[in-house]
């Protein structure tokens, strides 16, 4: 007790620094995510894998039909994201028409767990009713599609 009350500043010194330690540490772990977890927490686990052939045979499928210049297949997460880029002469629902084709390389349990994203744009950026985009749940059985939209140019008023 006397070399508390003899070191009386050294003593408030340690207790303080041992408080803005722990008061750091909280912090810290409020501020910071865990680095050690998944970025997208557990909502990944069980996943339903899918090999690189099923993304394979679903750019040769769409790379298939004439309109359709380049395909890209991306997994990011629960969503598969395919970019779709078809010739500048391609109506709407000739794009549509590719939704059709996707759905039929995958299992239904990959259906069910994954959600769909199908893009379609073309090279000329001033296409006006273009890039259009679809996607479907994975609770739903059918892509749902953005408003068709059409601009009007100036003086067509």
């Amino acid at each position: 007790m006397k070399w508390i009350k003899k070191n009386k500043f050294t003593c408030l010194t340690i207790v303080l620094f041992v408080l803005i330690a722990l008061v750091g540490y909280k912090a810290k772990q409020v501020f910071f995510p865990d680095t050690n977890s998944a970025i997208y927490g557990d909502r990944l686990d069980n996943k339903v894998p899918v090999k690189k052939s099923v993304y394979d045979g679903l750019k040769a499928k769409l790379s298939e039909q004439e309109f359709v210049q380049e395909v890209t297949v991306r997994e990011n997460g629960r969503t598969i994201n395919i970019i779709a880029t078809v010739n500048n002469s391609t109506s709407i629902d000739a794009a549509k028409g590719l939704s059709g084709l996707i759905l039929e390389h995958f299992t239904e349990m990959q259906k069910g767990y994954y959600d769909f994203q199908l893009f379609v744009k073309k090279d000329d950026p001033s296409e006006n009713n273009f890039p259009i985009i679809a996607y479907k749940q994975h609770n739903s059985s059918e892509f749902s599609w953005n408003k068709d939209r059409e601009k009007v140019t100036e003086g067509e008023e």
